[in-house]
């Protein structure tokens, strides 16, 4: 344990010097990701006026989200507060440390939730293979900071697990779930799509929780209630620019100020050759907002109803060529590998599916006195699953792909872990097959 974290440390100091190389010339080299430079313009208005999410513009403030378009204010909200606090300009430097102080904290909360849950192999497991991928590489786009907030989107619906399953103390459980919710709270912020993924793992949770429940109505109002929290979470960037407009007088915004899923779900029918000529390109999208009747604001909450109807239009028309791409874009994602080297995407989540239904069927986890890995690897499987979905509804690239192999790397601890723990219960003096069971644990 302590040389994986000497190992963390290390590869964290060696990202975080080296993003000192975006601090050449920063006035004349922009980010090449044109919101990047929307945010360090929102963070200096915030150092001058105090207004967060905002840009100041001939004395007036104008909402961040009329210049960076269908881009979430996480990133510029807390680079704001970065320049506020150390009174100076935000720079790409803090762009590119930031990403990466993100991506060391959700390997950590991820690692220490690990182990807290006494699952010691997976949690050094998950130290010492992942500061390649979550420190690696770092950048000054938003994409660069994934990998940390899934982690980190993945803390509450463990902790919620391992709290009705008595796998931590309950004020150990109650304490991570809260920073769980505040996680969600800042993935959200930072990729809404990363949020959504976090909330729908938490309600799935619960729902299996609930679903093995057969008494007591207390339990169940009980996790009902910590959901209550998880969609509040899920609204924060709502609340966030609701307040920031409530506080200051500023130009009223007419654009979103997250990505909007109608967007991703129509152009994502574009990413690969179709019969309606869609393109996955944002310059597509503007094209269908000028040529409405009437013509409609980009990325307007009236943009995003029509591609909602568009959307469904298409799935009404032809739901076989709707079928036909996302099976194109599903098997694009599940013939690559996404960890190198490793297998491809589709083999490892095949392995995870395969490991937990068969141990749980088999009732091995309770005989290894293994519970933990239940929890671990059914919420490791289940965000892989939907990084698939992502990439049916979107588009199956890496960059997107990438941040999956924080989950891999867990299932491939896990899994490790149960076979270290099999053999120690075979080579036991009492050794015996484990019975089926259709327990959880």
């Amino acid at each position: 344990m302590i040389l994986a974290a000497v190992f963390v440390a290390g590869q964290f100091g060696h990202t975080w010097r080296d993003s000192e190389r975006y601090g050449y010339l920063p006035d004349i080299m922009p980010s090449d990701w044109k919101a990047t430079n929307v945010w360090l313009s929102a963070a200096d208005c915030a150092r001058e006026r105090g207004a967060w999410l905002a840009l100041c513009e001939d004395g007036k403030l104008v909402p961040m989200s009329e210049r960076a378009i269908a881009d979430d204010p996480g990133h510029a909200l807390v680079l704001g507060l970065w320049a506020i606090a150390k009174r100076n300009h935000a720079t790409l430097v803090d762009v590119a440390r930031l990403n990466t102080l993100v991506d060391t904290i959700g390997l950590l909360a991820l690692a220490g939730l690990l182990f807290g849950l006494r699952a010691y192999l997976t949690s050094v497991a998950l130290l010492w293979l992942g500061p390649l991928q979550y420190l690696g590489w770092m950048g000054t786009s938003p994409h660069w900071a994934y990998v940390g907030l899934v982690s980190l989107a993945a803390v509450l619906p463990m902790a919620l697990a391992a709290r009705e399953m008595r796998l931590l103390p309950r004020w150990s459980a109650n304490l991570w779930i809260a920073a769980g919710v505040v996680f969600l709270a800042l993935a959200t912020l930072m990729r809404e799509s990363i949020g959504l993924m976090g909330l729908m793992v938490t309600a799935l949770v619960i729902v299996v929780l609930l679903a093995r429940r057969h008494r007591p109505l207390a339990p169940v109002v009980a996790l009902l209630v910590v959901g209550a929290p998880a969609v509040l979470a899920f609204t924060t960037p709502r609340w966030v620019v609701m307040a920031r407009d409530a506080a200051f007088d500023m130009q009223p915004a007419q654009r979103l100020a997250t990505h909007g899923l109608a967007h991703t779900l129509y152009l994502g029918l574009g990413f690969v050759e179709n019969k309606w000529g869609i393109r996955y390109d944002d310059d597509y999208g503007e094209e269908i907002a000028g040529k409405a009747e009437p013509p409609v604001v980009f990325c307007s909450p009236e943009y995003f109803r029509l591609m909602w109807k568009l959307y469904l239009a298409r799935w009404a028309e032809d739901p076989a060529e709707v079928t036909r791409i996302y099976a194109e874009k599903a098997w694009t994602l599940l013939s690559t590998p996404t960890l190198y080297p490793g297998p491809p995407f589709g083999i490892v989540l095949l392995i995870g599916l395969v490991h937990l239904l068969a141990a749980t069927a088999l009732g091995a986890w309770r005989w290894l006195g293994f519970p933990q890995g239940l929890v671990i690897e059914g919420v490791a499987v289940a965000f892989i699953g939907l990084f698939l979905a992502q990439a049916m509804a979107a588009l199956p690239s890496h960059n997107y792909a990438m941040p999956v192999n924080a989950f891999m790397l867990v299932l491939f601890g896990v899994i490790v872990e149960f076979l270290a723990r099999t053999l120690l219960r075979l080579a036991g003096p009492r050794a015996s097959r484990p019975a089926s069971s259709s327990s959880l644990q």
